[in-house]
């Protein structure tokens, strides 16, 4: 082994790798052993092993790093006579680039970009003056992420190895130092250096003197919270039982390469051998918890014994309860559910290292202590060898990126590239045959129960109502999104962050439909932004604007992205894509052209300009694309584990944040206001009755018997028919627009929990009392003074009429609410109005005979039209007024013809019997309309289904 001295020299400062340590961590995480922070530095970046020769510098980073402006593909060893490029010990996935250039002795890494801060590692001889003994914990204490951020302290070296001090700093630092202070840095006579214990103190997590951890049963504590021999810390198992502090000092050790130890064997701590992730990799370390015997309660209520301020945790969420070494994690019916392991529980047993999710708040179980992890979005996200199949066709191949916390993705691609099908594969929404998603490290797909709180998808058409105000359509947005018990002022309070968070408070009482289409797309974002996702994806976002707008949008996702998201946006605009830390070219046949520093895609391609670049594109087929990227130095393999096959995931339980009576009485009001605040809308609504009321009345007649056996009644049934008529016309014009014109905002809201019941339950009750107040001045304008004699149930034929004219407007309402569900375009429905209404006419009996027509009876019965015209000739006793099945003799010329006869009325040649005047038939008709409304109702239920977020996953067809 070398005796020279490994110097790293960073923006931090300069300090000495510690020889005897096996790995040495340069990253912005807060236990680095060299902590950068800076937004471009992974968590954990560089790793540094030391050799048999020297040592090994290997990139172990999410965003690269580059050396000599090349992106860095192999590990570097540092020897104390040189240094030497070798390959990587991994099994290499495809050509790799050039091998870095460094001169002798000494190598300059930048992390992050080609002109991210620089880190010098350096070999130099041993210094005659013998550097100050290692302070365990690194920099432990140290806040992580960038400068501007609150709580943010400037990097700290002095738990770490420091170069020998020189003279000239301990001249500078007795001019600094008052007499009796303390030097920064130093530690005072007696006292702990931070990170470090002393026999006297007590560690974090640690019982004191003679006190016994919760759950142990020694009289003796060890630090770390575990016992000594015979003891137990809380949720361990007595064999072979590893102290806390020290799963986390191990884990700190051996988390860059997954946890494993010297020699490559599984030394990380029992959260570690349990197969758990240090959370610390990819988290804030937040605020610990001591477990004490008993029942804890976790939720956002402050009488909480963990008390954590997420919208999306219940106000008593979950409870821990603590029996000697068993600790029972309960879920208390919260609305978003307790996870334990990334999996929903209701009750399970934590163990040591187990992972227990709340909202976004993540707690580990080490030793006695509950520790919070705060996930700030500031995590990688990588995709990994995804592949999608549309029967034998492959829609995506090998679809491969990786992207550190903060970053802002573009992906672009010419028609046809598979951008939306990429899309449905990273947000869960239909996710990929092979391959994973990982979010912090974590499985997507896997544990999407729990991972798809974090995800927001703005697509492409606005997710608003337009004739609401921006506040207004937020406040709705959050009722649906937010626990029932998230109170009216606590959503206020978060509307009103989401607003200032996105410029958009000047606009707050503005109606959507008045703002520009850039300010509609950030109140969009806005709803997303409201549950606080650390995932934001965008489909199309700058679609139709014009430049200043794009640039609005694109500055505005920027800033989403630097405050702590990982945002992807798919675009056919290029013109912002310096805005973005990453561009992904997309090639025809979903291949991966480019994935890089958005300036470097045109020279990789050698364009002067995207449009050529598509061009090129299009003429090119993918896989060859695809091969060309792989030559070049900018791919980089994400790993080097094969796609594999998935099977179909369990089936998910739901994400509604409330019951469906709530949810139903929610889009009920939302339905509402968004009528009333259509002026235009509400007065055609309001029009309707009174001019089409006129139609009816402007026919003479009545429905009075004209007691002449010959002579039938002809203007009663026209009047009916031509009510019926209007009343179907009236019904579908309220609905058949209803459900397609927020076909994305249903989708949208679908896939955050929204009941598919509630949502119909919402349109069939407003659609109901829209109904009864149009029916009842357009029956009274139509029949006022010439309704039919003879009541049979109320008491009233007025009464009974308009009934039966509600029940043809009701349920052919409902007809246009399943053509609407149908239909994926508002241009299509109005044709199938007019075909549907005059299907109807045909099918009311009132022109063409029905009864006893083989065929044609049997098929009006779902027409609502046969059972409200039906309902209204037997109040009227149509087969007595119009003579039906009456015959005379034939005459030709006025001269009887002997023997024969013909109808007197041959609209009525025979009585149908749902026209009898009996009250049995008069509720039948009304019931069997009913019924037909309840049939559409449920076709309209099942339609939607096609809409909901495709969770099936397919597997790739078997070749031989």
């Amino acid at each position: 082994m070398s005796t020279a001295v490994l110097t790293v020299t960073s923006e931090a400062g300069e300090v000495i790798v510690p020889a005897g340590r096996p790995r040495f961590i340069i990253g912005r995480a807060r236990n680095a052993d060299h902590v950068i922070a800076d937004g471009r530095v992974s968590r954990q970046h560089l790793m540094i092993e030391e050799t048999d020769r020297g040592w090994a510098v290997r990139d172990v980073s999410s965003n690269g790093t580059w050396v000599d402006g090349s992106r860095m593909l192999h590990t570097v060893e540092l020897h104390a006579a040189g240094l030497h490029a070798v390959e990587p010990q991994a099994v290499e996935v495809g050509p790799v680039g050039a091998s870095p250039v460094v001169s002798r002795g000494e190598a300059r890494f930048r992390l992050g970009t080609s002109t991210g801060p620089e880190v010098v590692i350096r070999t130099e001889p041993p210094s005659p003056r013998s550097a100050p003994d290692e302070l365990p914990g690194g920099g432990a204490d140290m806040q992580t992420m960038l400068p501007h951020q609150t709580g943010y302290l400037p990097p700290r070296t002095a738990n770490q190895a420091t170069r020998p001090p020189r003279r000239e700093d301990l001249d500078a630092g007795r001019r600094a130092t008052p007499a009796g202070a303390t030097p920064a840095g130093a530690t005072p006579a007696g006292a702990t250096p931070a990170g470090a214990s002393s026999a006297d103190a007590t560690p974090i997590g640690a019982s004191s003197a003679g006190a016994t951890p919760v759950g142990a049963s020694s009289a003796r504590a060890v630090p770390g919270g575990a016992s000594s021999a015979g003891a137990t810390p809380v949720g361990a198992s007595s064999a072979g039982a590893v102290p806390a502090g020290a799963a986390h000092d191990q884990a700190e050790r051996g988390q860059a390469d997954g946890g494993q130890g010297d020699g490559g064997q599984g030394d990380g701590g029992q959260a570690e051998r349990g197969g758990h992730a240090r959370l610390d990799r990819e988290h804030e370390r937040g605020t610990t918890y001591p477990l004490r015997p008993g029942t804890m309660t976790i939720g956002r209520a402050r009488d909480n014994d963990i008390v954590i301020s997420d919208l999306l945790a219940s106000r008593h969420h979950a409870s821990l309860t603590v029996q000697g070494p068993s600790v029972e994690l309960v879920d208390l019916d919260s609305a978003n559910g307790t996870f334990h392991d990334g999996r929903r529980i209701q009750r399970a047993q934590v163990e040591q290292g187990d992972i227990i999710a709340i909202g976004h708040h993540v707690f580990q179980l080490e030793g006695n202590l509950l520790v919070e992890y705060l996930d700030s979005g500031d995590v990688s996200f990588e995709a990994e060898h995804l592949n999608v199949w549309a029967g034998e066709k492959q829609l995506m191949h090998d679809m491969t990126f990786r992207l550190p916390g903060r970053a802002l993705l573009g992906v672009v691609g010419p028609s046809g590239a598979g951008k939306s099908t990429l899309l449905n594969a990273l947000t869960g929404f239909r996710p990929a045959d092979s391959g994973a998603v990982r979010y912090a490290g974590r499985d997507l797909y896997t544990e999407y129960d729990e991972l798809r709180r974090r995800i927001g998808y703005v697509p492409q058409d606005d997710i608003l109502h337009a004739s609401l105000t921006v506040r207004k359509a937020l406040e709705f947005g959050a009722t649906l999104r937010f626990p029932p018990d998230v109170t009216e002022s606590e959503r206020a309070r978060r509307i009103d962050e989401v607003l200032a968070e996105l410029n958009l408070t000047p606009h707050a009482d503005t109606v959507v439909a008045k703002l520009s289409g850039g300010q509609r797309k950030r109140v969009s974002v806005a709803l997303e932004l409201l549950t606080r996702p650390t995932l934001l994806y965008l489909d199309e976002p700058t679609s139709g604007l014009d430049p200043g707008m794009d640039l609005q949008v694109m500055q505005s996702l920027r800033t989403l992205a630097d405050d702590g998201r990982t945002v992807i946006v798919v675009t056919h605009s290029v013109a912002q894509l310096d805005l973005c830390d990453y561009v992904l070219v997309l090639a025809p046949g979903g291949y991966v052209a480019y994935f890089g520093p958005p300036r470097d895609a045109l020279p990789f391609f050698g364009e002067q300009g995207y449009p050529w670049v598509f061009l090129r594109l299009q003429e090119t087929p993918g896989a060859e694309s695809a091969a060309r990227f792989r030559q070049s130095r900018h791919y980089v393999p994400a790993s080097v584990t094969a796609p594999s096959a998935r099977p179909a995931p369990e089936e998910l339980p739901s994400i509604r944040q409330q019951s469906v009576l709530s949810q139903l009485v929610t889009l009920s009001r939302r339905t509402l206001a968004v009528i009333a605040s259509d002026k235009g809308y509400l007065r055609l609504a309001v029009a309707f009755p009174f001019v089409l009321g006129l139609i009816p009345r402007a026919i003479n007649g009545n429905f009075a018997d004209t007691h002449d056996r010959f002579t039938p009644n002809s203007d009663g049934p026209t009047i009916f028919l031509i009510m019926v008529l209007c009343a179907c016309f009236m019904g579908m014009s309220n609905s058949v627009r209803e459900i397609v014109k927020e076909r994305a905002i249903y989708q949208r809201e679908r896939a955050i929990g929204l009941s598919r019941g509630a949502y119909v339950g919402s349109k069939v009750g407003v659609l109901f009392i829209i109904t009864v107040l149009q029916v009842i001045p357009f029956t009274l304008i139509g029949l006022v003074g010439r309704q039919p004699p003879g009541h049979l149930v109320f008491g009233n034929t007025l009464l009974e009429c308009m009934l039966a004219v509600f029940v043809v407007g009701f349920a052919s309402g409902m007809i246009g609410l399943m053509i609407s569900a149908l239909v994926d375009n508002a241009d299509k429905t109005m044709p199938l109005l007019v075909i549907v209404t005059m299907v109807q006419l045909v099918f009311s009996a009132g022109i063409v005979p029905i009864g006893g027509k083989a065929g044609l009876e049997q098929v009006a019965v779902v027409s609502p039209a046969r059972w409200g015209f039906a309902a209204m000739a037997a109040d009227a006793d149509f087969n007595t007024i119009t003579r039906a099945g009456v015959q005379r003799p034939k005459t030709v010329n006025g001269v009887p013809v002997a023997g024969q006869t013909v109808p007197v009325n041959p609209r009525a040649p025979e009585p149908d019997r749902l026209f009898s005047h009996t009250k049995k038939q008069y509720l039948t008709d009304l019931g069997a309309g009913f019924a037909a409304a309840a049939v559409y109702i449920a076709i309209t239920y099942l339609l939607l289904r096609r809409l909901d977020p495709k969770r099936s996953r397919r597997r790739k067809p078997a070749t031989q």
